[in-house]
């Protein structure tokens, strides 16, 4: 008895031999035709390693949709801010693949960290350590005018190269508690982000509000790096503050002495174990010192929102902490001084903050013995009314943290 065979027969293998792919695969990331791979300038070899082959493609594909992200805010209008384009949120596939390499970046992080500032000193152009953004010229003829619009174009793409790679470095340098990477890595970093905090004197054009987004997506570089490589950014911010209050005080000083304050801004303390509790305190001491020297204004408020930006997050979650002798000594420092500066009307805007928060980090007695003074000085700024609702919004802000 015969079997039945049930569906059409097979095609003849002619027909089968001349079958094509549907124009809708995509082709592998790694043939030479692949349209990502003649985009990239990373030529990838199937005969490695599964880890190697996995990381050199996520990269593959990480240039080729840089390089497209680049070209995109090329063709946008200078005055556009880079966020509105790059920041996270804007492009899911982009947010995903640097999820990717930071997943990846657990095991192997120095490889690509290599290959990141490879990746940024091949878009930029900058092979040696120099670089920097530098002034536009400001003179009137046309010819000079093309010539500032193109510099203006070019600037805008080195900015938008700045962006991704911080983008990337934020994510990745997570992992360093999990993969240790050489100090040499850690310096170029910092290096390279310190320079960012450099003021650029005389700087004006359509990027200029560009360069300060760029400076704040490193400090928040520096941020991630102070929680697992807190000592050696201290030395690198002290060293480069030092450097500056060695020079003689004039308007770029200063200036430079807030932008270096400012790319401290989202260090943040770490509450356990108890001896980073402690250096991280010996380190706001050390800052404090020099806020009770300074005599210029705006230094001293770019100080006190510093020590605000890191307190708010210590006051929220201190307990036992206040009882370390590297906070009691802290606020001591500085409660008095600030408190004294705060009644004056030029200080009271920049400083009420920092006494509202230095009181939340206090001991209890210190809290009780200093709290009815600084309420009755709040009570006698509320029949002022310019100053009114912010004296109220501070007054409101210590009471709910210090019944937190």
């Amino acid at each position: 008895m015969g079997v039945e065979s049930h569906g059409d027969p097979p095609p003849p293998v002619s027909s089968v031999s001349r079958r094509r792919p549907p124009p809708s695969v995509a082709p592998l990331l790694w043939e030479k035709h692949s349209s990502a791979a003649a985009m990239s300038s990373i030529t990838i070899d199937p005969e490695l390693k599964p880890g190697e082959f996995v990381i050199k493609s996520l990269f593959a594909e990480f240039a080729v949709l840089a390089e497209k992200k680049i070209d995109m805010v090329m063709a946008e209008p200078l005055e556009k801010p880079l966020s509105r384009s790059l920041q996270r949120g804007e492009d899911a596939q982009f947010d995903q693949l640097i999820s990717s390499m930071s997943s990846i970046a657990e095991h192997c992080l120095p490889s690509l960290l290599r290959t990141l500032f490879d990746w940024y000193r091949r878009q930029s152009g900058t092979e040696d350590e120099s670089y920097e953004y530098r002034p536009r010229s400001s003179t009137k003829s046309k010819g000079d005018e093309l010539h500032r619009d193109k510099d203006f174009l070019l600037e805008r793409r080195d900015l938008a190269i700045d962006f991704i790679f911080c983008l990337v470095s934020v994510e990745v340098l997570k992992q360093i508690p999990l993969h240790p990477v050489p100090d040499v890595l850690v310096h170029e970093v910092l290096h390279l982000a310190f320079k960012h905090f450099k003021h650029k004197e005389g700087y004006c054009g359509p990027n200029t509000g560009n360069v300060h987004i760029i400076a704040d997506l490193y400090a928040e570089v520096i941020g991630i790096l102070t929680q697992s490589k807190f000592q050696a950014v201290r030395k690198k911010f002290i060293t480069e503050l030092k450097e500056l209050r060695q020079k003689e005080q004039s308007p770029y000083v200063v200036q430079s002495i807030i932008s270096l304050v400012m790319g401290m801004k989202f260090f943040r303390v770490k509450m356990y174990p108890v001896e980073e509790f402690e250096a991280s305190f010996q380190f706001m001491q050390e800052c404090a010192q020099y806020f009770l020297e300074v005599k210029d204004k705006d230094i001293k408020h770019a100080l006190a929102g510093l020590f605000v930006e890191i307190l708010i997050p210590v006051a929220a979650a201190v307990k036992n902490e206040v009882n370390v002798p590297c906070l009691k000594n802290f606020v001591e420092m500085l409660y008095q001084t600030t408190f004294d500066l705060s009644s004056r009307k030029k200080h009271s805007l920049a400083l009420y903050p920092l006494v509202t928060c230095l009181l939340c980090v206090s001991q209890k007695q210190f809290f009780l013995n200093n709290w009815h003074i600084f309420l009755q000085n709040c009570l006698s700024h509320l029949k002022v009314p310019p100053s009114a609702l912010i004296t109220e919004k501070y007054c409101t802000m210590t009471i709910t943290l210090s019944s937190a």
